[in-house]
């Protein structure tokens, strides 16, 4: 009798254990924040900020790596791979810094067009698309990702 009553009891707790564990939810891409353009003398511009990422789990995920396309004004200038080993904690946000230097000429600027452009502090679209590969649970899975922004260049 004593057996029975542990049996049930361990049928019992594997069933409410399997039953309270649930497929992971791939991280929401939130947008860009803290986006800044620096043109470095008149060859290249540095554009750097925090892409921000909500955790909609119950538990902590790890962003292992983020590829991403950079397009200015729909012309693609860049593809980007990074490695990270960032946590992101359960039903929060979590920033992974971006950082990216392009020439003038990858933004389809010239030396004239670049100077009246930071005179007159002209935007450029600039469109962020790929997936970042996150773990949870053991197990990696990749979320797509597409954003979109006008970034005004400006002295």
């Amino acid at each position: 009798m004593n057996q029975l009553w542990t049996r049930w009891l361990v049928i019992a707790g594997l069933s409410l254990l399997l039953a309270s564990c649930t497929k992971p939810e791939a991280p929401d891409f939130k947008g860009i924040k803290n986006l800044k353009v620096n043109v470095q003398g008149l060859n290249s511009a540095r554009i750097n900020g925090d892409a921000i990422f909500f955790n909609p789990n119950d538990r902590q995920i790890t962003l292992k790596q983020v590829d991403v396309e950079v397009s200015v004004e729909g012309q693609k200038v860049k593809d980007i791979s990074r490695k990270y080993d960032i946590t992101a904690e359960p039903n929060s946000d979590v920033a992974v810094p971006i950082d990216v230097t392009l020439s003038l000429e990858d933004l389809n600027m010239n030396l004239l067009s670049t100077a009246m452009s930071m005179l007159n502090g002209a935007e450029k679209k600039i469109r962020y698309k790929g997936k970042a590969r996150v773990k949870m649970y053991g197990v990696s899975f990749s979320v797509p990702f597409d954003y979109e922004d006008d970034v005004n260049i400006a002295l």
